[in-house]
């Protein structure tokens, strides 16, 4: 059964506690807000109600768990400002992936080299022996892009950290927003291709 576009109106305003606002303007004030206003306050309940429901997923759904640490607010992560325009499709969908897949932190041997790890992609992009060729051509790489302190500062990172900042979480803020683009986009190819040696 189809009730017409006043039911779906009443169905948004009721969702996002606007209908209270319409009285308010209405009833009690007798007017109608400018176009502007109107704009702002429909802007800031959808934000709120949005942001709640967020905040509610993220925490009891375990699969994003990973994704809590690299995108932790509503608010548009760099890694889409890295894609946003670009032919990096796959490889967007390669990092989503990653950010939404379950963690396991039980003690794991490595097929490749028999090494004990916890976190796999910590390892296969910074610990394994059968990616160090990769990660070499990687760190040549960002010399081009980063200065020379900013590069230590990275190295120094512990393998999680350093596994977060190359997937682009908003972490330990060391690099001004365009180098950071610049460096994502070299980062995001490196993981690709640790992932595609690692398991082919």
């Amino acid at each position: 059964m189809t009730y017409g576009f006043i039911h779906d109106i009443c169905h948004i305003l009721l969702k996002y506690n606007l209908h209270s606002i319409i009285f308010t303007f209405l009833a009690l004030e007798c007017y109608v807000s400018s176009k502007y206003v109107w704009k702002s306050v429909v802007k800031r309940s959808i934000t709120s109600r949005e942001t709640q429901l967020w905040n509610y997923i993220t925490s009891v759904d375990t699969d994003f768990v990973f994704f809590r640490i690299l995108h932790p607010c509503i608010k548009s992560c760099i890694i889409y400002k890295v894609c946003i325009g670009t032919s990096l499709r796959n490889t967007m969908f390669v990092i989503s992936r990653l950010w939404s897949r379950p963690v396991t932190l039980e003690n794991r041997t490595c097929i490749d080299c028999g090494e004990i790890y916890q976190e796999e992609l910590v390892h296969v992009i910074c610990e394994c022996p059968w990616t160090s060729e990769l990660r070499s051509q990687f760190l040549d790489t960002i010399s081009d892009i980063l200065l020379p302190e900013q590069k230590q500062n990275l190295l120094l990172q512990d393998s999680v950290s350093h596994t977060l900042k190359l997937l682009g979480a908003p972490i330990e803020a060391i690099l001004d927003c365009e180098t950071e683009v610049t460096f994502l986009r070299t980062a995001l190819q490196f993981i690709v291709q640790c992932l595609r040696q690692y398991f082919m």
